[in-house]
């Protein structure tokens, strides 16, 4: 046998060939291509803002231009829910990716904050070299709500001693700063729009309806206590005494009354709508445009006369729990001006968020999903039901405490509400604001949800203090609790 043994001189002149000939291999491939930078996160969430008020949901009035530009650039969810009725739990299920039944922020009771085994959005994104900044100007974002868990940067510009929220206008400019210093990315930027929040601010309030002089134009008529003390009155609990009683009289005796309440509510969206717009250009003109995920929605909706009622603390009828939700992903094509009717809840977009910005959130126990896969792939599914839910205990207040529950599947949607004596049966497809229930018409519905939603309250409620797998809290957090236990 013949053994070909090789010395050393011909062992360096083969490895030189080798390397020669990898590194002809590789200039013919071209340089390796480089990793794409992290996108930057922009979420601009509107306070109290309706779906089926913008143009690009079918509303008839000239509302939102340049929201709806936008959403002929990203993709347009036909079909996204609140997961509340007010402000504090959507903003804690969007920070923590939980259902208020978890994070627990559904009560009205100041420097209570999020539990100790929540961790928010900011921080994860944090954690990840992202900087965040959150700028505010509602009561629900002062710090003793405990809103601002992980963010570096965190402004509400709500005036001392205030009740009537702080506009985008005023919170725009700081906004817009801090983006100049972190252009070189990536930054998580969170800016809630309350312009829309009661009493309805607008630079025009007489743009859709000029002339008209009555009570709608006393600030106190587009206030909480008045809407209150209404609803009252359309469930025929008003007491005369009440001292908004005279009001509510004369404001139900003139339907234009309630025709120019809307008005100001639409030329309030109008006013949200340009200064949106005028923030989007910006984002242009810093040349960030395609390197940011942006992200528009709203936490939850208002009632305008429907079902009787004014505001939003009460009922989860459509006006309050279908948000509008558009998404603009620069880096994937061919979706611009797609309209998608997946059912989406507002647990989702912590999800969606980690997914865009590359980040494992598998150990966080997200209740939502990311909505990603359905953008790469519009037919894919992503659920069949959705669901929300509303609690709300105001110590001193003469309201009954609220306790209520939605399921909803594409065409059906089933009310529980703790304080009536039946539920509620809608269907969407024909009777898209609720008008009429079908209840006693369609028991196999209503049979068919309510076990449904008997099976999400079972999932999502934890059945032992700490997060849905029944992973105990800290026990500082029982510590925190017991006070409120004896109460």
């Amino acid at each position: 046998m013949y053994h070909c043994r090789m010395t050393p001189g011909s062992f360096r002149r083969l490895r030189r060939a080798w390397v020669l000939t990898l590194a002809l291999l590789a200039a013919a491939r071209g340089p390796a291509p480089a990793a794409e930078a992290p996108l930057n996160v922009i979420v601009l969430d509107l306070c109290t803002t309706r779906a089926d008020h913008f143009g690009s949901y079918g509303y008839q009035r000239d509302t939102t231009p340049h929201m709806d530009a936008f959403a002929k650039e990203g993709v347009l969810f036909e079909n996204a829910m609140s997961m509340s009725g007010w402000c504090l739990p959507n903003y804690a299920s969007l920070f923590t990716g939980h259902t208020p039944e978890v994070h627990g922020q559904y009560r009205s009771l100041p420097s209570r904050k999020l539990p100790s085994f929540e961790t928010t959005l900011a921080e994860m994104l944090g954690r990840n070299g992202y900087a965040t900044a959150s700028f505010s100007g509602g009561v629900y974002f002062l710090k003793t709500w405990g809103m601002d868990q992980g963010f570096d940067t965190y402004v509400n510009f709500l005036s001392s001693g205030s009740t009537v929220p702080a506009t985008f206008q005023e919170s725009m400019p700081t906004a817009l700063d801090w983006i100049e210093t972190k252009k070189g990315g990536p930054f998580f930027l969170y800016v809630a729009v309350d312009d829309l929040h009661v009493p309805f601010q607008s630079e025009a309030p007489e743009h859709f309806e000029a002339g008209y002089d009555g009570i709608v134009h006393a600030t106190d008529t587009r206030g909480v206590p008045f809407f209150r003390a209404y609803n009252r009155a359309s469930r025929d609990e008003l007491d005369p005494a009440d001292p908004f009683a005279g009001r509510v009289r004369e404001f139900s005796s003139d339907p234009r009354h309630l025709k120019h309440l809307v008005a100001h509510y639409d030329a309030s969206l109008r006013t949200a709508d340009e200064r949106v717009g005028r923030f989007l250009d910006r984002l242009k003109k810093a040349g960030l445009w395609d390197k940011s995920l942006v992200i528009i929605t709203a936490d939850h909706g208002e009632l305008l006369g429907e079902h009787g009622m004014l505001g939003h603390t009460e009922s989860l009828y459509e006006p309050v729990v279908r948000v509008p939700l558009m998404v603009r992903h620069p880096r994937l094509k061919g979706l611009a001006g797609r309209r998608l009717r997946h059912l989406v809840e507002r647990v989702d977009l912590m999800p969606t968020i980690l997914d865009a910005a590359g980040i494992d959130g598998s150990g966080l126990e997200l209740q939502g999903k990311s909505l990603l896969p359905v953008l790469r792939e519009p037919r894919r599914p992503l659920r069949e039901y959705a669901y929300a839910s509303s609690k709300r205990n105001l110590p001193g207040l003469e309201d009954p405490a609220i306790d209520e529950r939605v399921i909803r599947d594409r065409r059906w949607k089933l009310h529980w509400y703790s304080y009536k004596p039946r539920f509620e049966l809608y269907d969407l497809a024909a009777d898209p604001l609720e008008a009429r229930d079908l209840a006693g018409s369609r028991p196999e519905e209503v049979g068919r949800l309510s076990f449904e939603l008997m099976k999400r309250v079972e999932a999502i409620r934890p059945h032992a203090p700490g997060l849905p797998s029944g992973r105990p809290r800290p026990t500082e957090l029982d510590e925190e609790t017991r006070p409120e236990q004896k109460r």
